[in-house]
């Protein structure tokens, strides 16, 4: 077999096709083996991102509720503002024009939000000492003093979707496992009943 050779004008030998395809193979390994990290630091930082929102939705929750004395209904019209009254398991967006926050994740999605409906009751006749909303709601329901939490915000991750656990309905949420199969991808923060009693005392809205 006789081996193509490229001839400069000067006469002097240039590189054989061979010889270019073994340099185009190493700088393709080499592009292949940076673009990979690249891609990884890119997903990386998209979860960085969401985690970052996720905090300050949590801390826009906290304000909300240092204002208002109870926590807002969920986004169930996906126009940004709660829609009040809440039901059991309510569940929607994150009311982020009611909040004054971004709505989306990293991957463009919009913040999921799942609030214990008698942290968020809105009171049509209010008392007149605001902390008396809170203070009624729950000593009507004293059973839902658990260790649940009052509120939880989580994204679908990269691929939009809610875990299979969500997704089957049992109140089960999954975060950070990041499995192949089945894909778990969410990420969630979540509003404890103590936190939230501890921040309405600090600020002189719980008696």
């Amino acid at each position: 077999m006789q081996l193509i050779t490229m001839k400069r004008l000067d006469g002097q030998r240039g590189f054989t096709l061979v010889e270019m395809a073994v340099v185009m193979l190493i700088m393709a390994l080499l592009l292949g083996g940076m673009l990979l990290p690249l891609s990884e630091r890119a997903k990386s930082d998209r979860y960085k991102a969401t985690e970052q929102a996720l905090q300050e939705a949590k801390e826009a929750l906290m304000g909300y509720a240092i204002s208002n004395v109870r926590l807002p209904c969920p986004d169930a019209d996906m126009n940004g503002s709660e829609d009040a009254p809440c039901v059991a398991g309510a569940e929607g967006d994150l009311p982020y024009v009611t909040l004054g926050i971004a709505m989306n994740d990293a991957w463009n999605n919009p913040l999921r939000y799942r609030v214990d409906p008698n942290y968020a009751i809105v009171i049509t006749n209010p008392l007149p000492a605001a902390n008396g909303y809170l203070v009624q709601n729950l000593e009507a329901a004293p059973v839902t003093l658990t260790t649940d939490p009052a509120a939880i915000i989580f994204s679908y991750g990269e691929n939009g979707l809610p875990d299979d656990d969500n997704n089957n309905g049992n109140n089960i949420y999954i975060q950070d496992a990041l499995i192949d199969v089945p894909v778990f991808d969410d990420s969630l923060v979540w509003l404890s009943k103590n936190s939230l009693m501890n921040r309405l005392v600090a600020a002189g809205q719980w008696p």
